[in-house]
């Protein structure tokens, strides 16, 4: 019997593992295959030595949960519910053919280590091309949707789905040990596939809705930007009509301290009017010369609204974009999300230091988008790793989430590499995009 027991935990075990190679992308390395191997087959021995249906559910939780902490990708909980699910339905289809054809029982099933091994194995072979398509299905339309997902909802799937693969089985469990005809055997293995493609609808509708809402909320944030974006190109039109205007009352004035010879005041004058306005002036058009490289209007409208912000209140903006800007591959809001938070923070900091300073890099490199973003600032104590964590700040209370939530973001791109540095008196942000 023990033998038996091994048998069904091995072939479990392999299958399960199959399931989660499959699944994951980028693969995972040989270790976490073999702990997660592990892992399978012991609580999978236990089931079938004890046979407590609390054990199943032990193992859709310990696995699901080995699984985000091996990936650290939330969504890949639903991987070992999601496979556990397809092979019981392909497994009940299976044996109801054969239950058909040859009359082998549940019970026969069961207790025969030969069609143990075999069916483990048809179940492997048909399950395969079954996982990946929900691989690809995941990668093409549920991931973008499962990374702007609150974490309520998140949670809430992850329970349906563990709860469904548990239900699966239950009802699958009545039938173990009964002989039963094949009308009940159909009946069985309709319900099962029934129920869970009920399951998967439901969840189905409530991602769709989910995804319509961040969409929602991306076109509101989209144009908040594009007003904000607006009404900074209309101040800067009504300065330039200002500075029309005064021109012409400061060219009377040089024309009269010349007219008088009063070569003294019109030095004083020049020095302390005139050319502080001009360096303003052309600080300003600078900024905007140099954000004409950007194709991208979320991009340039934030960076806009954001340096302008910086010069208006004197601080020394630099800022170089070598090359034309067209693409960048993450999503328009986390982007505009991330430059806002970092550029925000970048001009309170430097605001606090003698001589404010903020430097803006963004380039091309091969392959890659690179942001730069540096700044003047003042060394309060913090650490690097300090200024990361949700609700540490040095500014008061209701701060301290701007740098958690860029983290959040940047975390759920595997395209995207990130660096904060403390060199020659500047706190600098980079971000490589490729």
């Amino acid at each position: 019997m023990l033998t038996l027991y091994l048998t069904a935990a091995i072939c479990n075990s392999l299958l399960f593992t199959s399931d989660v190679i499959i699944l994951t992308y980028p693969r995972l390395s040989i270790k976490k295959y073999l702990i997660f191997f592990l892992s399978t087959f012991a609580l999978c021995f236990m089931h079938a030595k004890f046979y407590f249906s609390f054990i199943v559910l032990v193992l859709l939780v310990v696995n699901s949960l080995l699984l985000l902490k091996f990936t650290g990708k939330p969504y890949s909980v639903f991987y070992f519910p999601l496979g556990y699910i397809t092979n019981c339905i392909i497994i009940n289809m299976v044996s109801f053919a054969a239950n058909m054809l040859w009359d082998i029982s549940v019970k026969e099933l069961n207790s025969t280590q030969f069609l143990i091994i075999t069916f483990a194995i048809c179940t492997f072979i048909l399950s395969c091309p079954v996982l990946y398509l929900v691989r690809r299905l995941f990668r093409k339309y549920l991931i973008n949707i499962f990374e702007k997902m609150n974490r309520k909802l998140f949670v809430f799937i992850a329970l349906t789905l563990i709860l469904c693969a548990f239900m699966v089985f239950t009802m699958a469990s009545f039938f173990d040990t009964v002989d039963i005809t094949h009308t009940e055997y159909f009946l069985m293995a309709s319900s099962l596939t029934l129920y869970s493609l009920f399951t998967m609808s439901m969840l189905f509708i409530v991602l769709h809705s989910a995804s319509k809402t961040y969409e929602a909320r991306e076109k509101v944030e989209y144009l908040e930007n594009l007003n904000e974006y607006t009404r900074n190109l209309e101040m800067v039109y009504n300065n330039l009509r200002s500075f029309r205007h005064d021109y012409i009352n400061i060219m009377a004035s040089l024309s009269a301290y010349i007219d008088e010879k009063k070569y003294e005041e019109l030095e004083t004058f020049f020095y302390e009017h005139i050319l502080p306005m001009q360096k303003n002036l052309t600080q300003k058009n600078s900024s905007l010369d140099k954000l004409f490289r950007i194709s991208l209007l979320e991009l340039k409208s934030i960076l806009y609204t954001k340096l302008l912000l910086a010069v208006n209140q004197d601080i020394e903006v630099n800022i170089d974009i070598p090359d034309e800007i067209d693409s960048i591959h993450m999503d328009p809001v986390d982007l505009t999300r991330m430059l806002g938070i970092y550029l925000d923070n970048a001009i309170e900091a430097c605001l606090e230091t003698e001589h404010p300073i903020l430097n803006f890099h963004l380039g091309k490199t091969e392959r890659d988008i690179v942001f730069i973003i540096s700044n003047t600032f003042i060394d309060k104590g913090l650490s690097i790793a300090q200024m990361y964590k949700k609700d540490i700040t040095t500014k008061g209370e209701g701060h301290g989430i701007g740098l958690h939530n860029v983290s959040e973001i940047l975390n759920r791109y595997d395209n995207i590499s990130h660096e904060t540095l403390i060199e020659d008196g500047l706190f600098i942000q980079q971000v490589q995009i490729s």
